[in-house]
């Protein structure tokens, strides 16, 4: 449509042929400037993460490419934006995917990159969308409704097809004056903060004065509130401590299910553990037993002979067979006066299980790519309850998801996730994902004990700081004295219902108001 018009008014004008190429030449580049911005604004988005943690890279790029969306009416273009940005954020910032795939799927390189690939195209669909929708059915009021899109559309890929909710912008803040929302409306409360202060910005940039005042009292409003809800103490210190020892082993993944390492991995731990037999709590990561529970006696055994001498809990990750169902589960074992479990419930599509298995199973058989084969446990069973603390669950993965964790509130009083990093080396992965479980401490107001195989583990105060870490690829014993705390965030009582609601609200009355308005132009 444009072209044409620009045609139209050409000719009407009577310029050349060479005045109407460079015309049209100028509307192309300028297009093609726009489309290069969105690609290198959305490419510093992981930066804005840890291990970099320039958590205001996140604001000046939603607000310039909220400003490229400003001056783009047509739908299209604002799709492909969105879709750049979005494909150049993951592709950055996710591209870690392909080091399980090659290194420990069987899967060569070509092939993990070619299925990384794919995967980072599908999630760069959400941006996309995003910038879509505003242009499509909300050009006006742009400073609610644009941060309220891309909330709804950030949550939405933390839920399609069993979701990744890998870096949610929000997530981004741990460290900054946005962090203290997350009590009350969580990560995705302050994706929509750091979505309306780069809208105040944009505004403040591009806006006549009576936008520029207001959205300048806005952004002062958002850092008041913020620091001021940072200030209150949503839950409360119960006054009991209890002495932990986090072991990480650095058995590297490749070396781990080997048999003739076997013994080796059990030494290692139980090396690393000796000294701390006299706390309250050791915990192993997630699988540092490389074996099913029922055929680990080797390492059971023992482990419960000194734990029956010592009255020290033990806790460790390992593989579990249902014998009434057969099924597999990654679990959890907890030993004190008794052996109790705790199943993953979350798991990894094409890590833990395959989806679509009547569909795709043969396909992957016919490509060779091995599979692993868990069942999902009780998604209601977050807690083991002991004399010494009440512990909330989670295996890797799950934390994060704060829709989950939370589900251990507000009976938990200590949140612990055992988790295995080592599937992604030396990438950000492992940086990423202790954000995310500082987010997951500071939304719950709860310590949170991180267990790793390979780095990063950490103990994780209530306020989401980080008290105590491992060196990354380093046998390790990390130990602290940790506080239980009791009461619950209004982010563990009412989850993500509470920012979801107010956007899809003002999303459905901007849509009324946008409608009213157009009908009485149209009348008159």
């Amino acid at each position: 449509m444009q072209n044409k018009l620009l045609t139209t008014l050409l000719n009407q004008t009577s310029l050349t042929t060479r005045q109407k190429s460079s015309v049209m030449s100028f509307l192309h580049n300028k297009v093609l400037v726009k489309r290069i911005a969105a690609t290198g604004l959305g490419a510093l988005v992981p930066f804005a993460f840890a291990p970099y943690n320039l958590y205001f890279i996140s604001l000046i790029s939603l607000s310039i490419l909220f400003y490229l969306w400003s001056i783009t009416s047509s739908t299209r273009e604002s799709f492909i934006l969105g879709y750049l940005f979005g494909f150049a954020m993951f592709g950055v910032g996710v591209n870690w995917l392909h080091i399980s795939i090659n290194l420990f799927g069987g899967v060569n390189i070509i092939g993990a990159l070619l299925f990384t690939y794919i995967f980072i195209a599908y999630i760069s669909l959400y941006p996309a969308l995003c910038g879509y929708l505003a242009a499509r059915f909300f050009k006006d009021a742009r400073i609610i409704t644009l941060p309220a899109l891309w909330l709804l559309t950030e949550w939405c890929r933390g839920w399609m097809l069993t979701g990744f909710p890998w870096l949610n912008i929000g997530s981004s803040q741990t460290d900054s004056v946005l962090a203290g929302f997350a009590p009350v409306i969580g990560d995705y409360g302050i994706t929509f903060f750091v979505c309306l202060s780069a809208m105040t910005i944009t505004t403040l940039i591009t806006g006549d004065t009576k936008r520029r005042v207001i959205s300048g009292l806005l952004l002062i409003l958002i850092v008041i509130s913020s620091l001021l809800l940072n200030n209150i103490n949503w839950t409360s210190d119960l006054n009991k401590d209890i002495d932990i020892a986090l072991i990480q082993g650095a058995i590297p993944q490749e070396e781990k299910w080997k048999p003739e390492q076997r013994q080796k991995t059990y030494e290692i731990y139980s090396d690393l553990s000796k000294p701390f037999w006299s706390s309250d709590l050791i915990i192993w990561p997630e699988t540092a037993i490389p074996s099913l529970y029922q055929l680990a006696d080797d390492f059971i055994i023992p482990i419960s002979s000194e734990q029956s001498s010592s009255n020290t809990m033990f806790m460790s990750g390992l593989a579990y067979k249902d014998s009434m169902s057969n099924n597999y589960f990654n679990s959890v074992l907890l030993i004190d006066d008794e052996h109790r479990f705790y199943h993953k419930n979350h798991l990894v599509p094409f890590g833990e299980y395959l989806p679509f298995k009547s569909l795709l199973g043969e396909i992957l058989r016919f490509l060779k790519i091995p599979m692993s084969d868990f069942s999902s446990g009780d998604p209601e069973q977050k807690l083991f309850e002991t004399d010494k603390g009440i512990f909330g669950m989670s295996i890797c993965y799950e934390d994060a998801y704060g829709s989950e964790v939370r589900k251990a509130l507000p009976e938990a009083n200590i949140l612990i996730n055992v988790s295995n990093d080592a599937w992604f080396g030396d990438s950000f992965a492992p940086h990423q994902h202790l954000q995310m479980a500082r987010m997951r401490a500071l939304e719950n107001g709860r310590y949170l004990l991180r267990s790793t195989n390979t780095g990063i583990s950490a103990v994780i105060d209530n306020k989401g700081h980080i008290i105590s870490r491992s060196p990354q690829f380093k046998p390790h014993a990390l130990s602290a004295a940790v506080k239980l705390y009791g009461g619950e965030t209004p982010f563990s009582r009412y989850g993500n219902s509470l920012i979801l609601s107010l956007c899809i609200l003002g999303l459905f009355l901007c849509l009324i108001m946008n409608r009213k308005t157009k009908t009485t132009i149209k009348n008159h």
